[in-house]
């Protein structure tokens, strides 16, 4: 069976088949694939029977990589017991992921049925659920291979075996050793198999461990993780008590995430929940008339300033008015962009702002010069007004000075925002390039009143 199966006009031949039959060929197929396909399956019905078909442990993969939607759907079409089990299955940090995500009603009713049947498990979900989602301890799960120092080499892999076996840890990338449920320490997978068995842990282990608050932000634990070159980062209390494990893999969900938060936002659209396909017309609309209406007031001032000065009063200067917002616009786009992504990636810091200023103050001349004789010699040598040099020198001024301009305001407002606590991702491109358009008119008109002498 492929996944075209499922959501091809075959598909009522293919759950046509026996149960056992049926679950059979769903199993050949791996569960990220299976999930895309239910995910884009429109009737509930054919959903249900395809997850009623799957075993536990399948149903649980699969159903920790469908859309939050299609979870719900899921978990409200099947029996009580069955959605327990598919819980009982799932990893801690998943599975208080999905609960999370449920409205509030059904989220209750679950959660009662897991107090009577599965209370540890219906406990667990409670602690991980007081973390924020985009924390580390809404990331972290809890289950992972903890020591006592004193335990030997030999016998803290058989430890690891045995808790592989019963899938009581997700990953196996560490062994952390713990006095108490205080972190000490911590022994790599490799680390411990190449050690000599009668060694004792508290003899090899690292006890330099980076760790986590539960309460530091998702993209920080990504920064670390790539920092350090790690598969796993320990989640720690105030007073050292381990608390869980954050794993590469949930932080590359945290990495998409974000760029795809950051790219959005750099486009003028509030982030989107769901994919594109899935969400609404409303949904769209909502994300987007919002900075639409914003940008559409600030390009009104451009209007305005050109309604205040007389662009008529020299002959050729409003053909250049496209060429010099455009310009500042670019250049501020380009600006905004590089820090934008520094600051995502920890290159700069707010407080380097003094840097950035001097490089793009010196970048933003160079390249203003390089345009401006473009300029120039656009102004001077084509065109209806060619010959006039008091226009050429006007136009390549002005764009020198809106470009320097454009590059500062590109950089500068994004690490501003970082320092008032906010996503700088929200100084978008088009917000940029409308903030730019109109001072850049201002400094265009300025520059013309000043070299023709007149009142522009």
């Amino acid at each position: 069976m492929r996944p075209e199966d499922l959501t091809g006009p075959d598909r009522e031949q293919w759950l046509s088949k026996p149960e056992a039959e049926l679950r059979t060929l769903l199993e050949e197929l791996h569960p990220e694939d299976l999930a895309q396909a239910l995910n884009v399956i429109e009737e509930p019905d054919d959903v249900t029977r395809i997850m009623r078909a799957l075993s536990v442990e399948m149903s649980a993969q699969v159903m920790e990589r469908l859309s939050s939607d299609r979870q719900g759907d899921v978990l409200e079409s099947v029996h009580k017991d069955q959605a327990v089990e598919i819980l009982s299955e799932m990893a801690p940090d998943d599975r208080a992921d999905l609960v999370q995500e449920l409205p509030a009603d059904q989220r209750e009713t679950l959660l009662e049925h897991l107090r009577e049947t599965a209370p540890q498990i219906a406990e667990e979900v409670h602690e991980l659920s007081s973390y924020g989602e985009d924390t580390a301890g809404g990331l972290m799960t809890t289950e992972f291979v903890a020591l006592q120092p004193s335990m030997r080499v030999e016998g803290a892999i058989n430890e690891v075996r045995r808790a592989s076996k019963r899938e009581e840890t997700e990953h196996i990338y560490y062994v952390y050793v713990l006095y108490g449920d205080k972190l000490v320490g911590v022994v790599s997978l490799r680390q411990l198999l190449l050690s000599e068995p009668d060694k004792r842990l508290e003899e090899i282990m690292e006890t330099n461990v980076v760790r986590l608050a539960p309460t530091e932000d998702q993209e920080k634990v990504a920064v670390q993780i790539a920092k350090y070159d790690l598969s796993a980062l320990p989640v720690v209390d105030d007073q050292g008590n381990m608390l869980g494990v954050v794993t590469v893999d949930d932080v590359v969900d945290v990495v998409i995430e974000e760029a795809t938060e950051d790219a959005q936002r750099m486009g003028g659209v509030m982030p989107l929940e769901d994919s594109y396909l899935q969400t609404s017309f409303l949904t769209f609309i909502r994300k987007r008339v919002g900075w639409l209406v914003v940008l559409f007031l600030g390009e009104m001032l451009t209007a305005t300033v050109m309604e205040r000065h007389n662009i008529h009063a020299i002959a050729g200067l409003s053909v250049f008015v496209p060429l010099i917002i455009a310009t500042g616009g670019n250049s501020g786009s380009q600006s905004s962009s590089l820090i934008i992504r520094a600051l995502a990636v920890g290159e700069v810091r707010p407080r380097d702002w003094w840097r950035v200023l001097g490089r793009e103050l010196g970048i933003g001349l160079v390249l203003g010069l390089a345009l401006g004789a473009v300029g120039f010699a656009r102004a001077f040598l084509l065109g209806t007004f060619h010959g006039s040099i008091a226009l050429a020198v006007t136009i390549a001024g002005s764009i020198m000075a809106v470009v320097t301009l454009g590059t500062l305001m590109g950089s500068l407002l994004p690490l501003g925002i970082r320092r008032l606590g906010l996503d700088p991702a929200v100084s978008s491109t088009p917000f940029i390039a409308s903030l730019v358009d109109v001072l850049g008119l201002l400094v265009y008109f300025t520059i013309a009143g000043l070299i023709f002498g007149i009142s522009v």
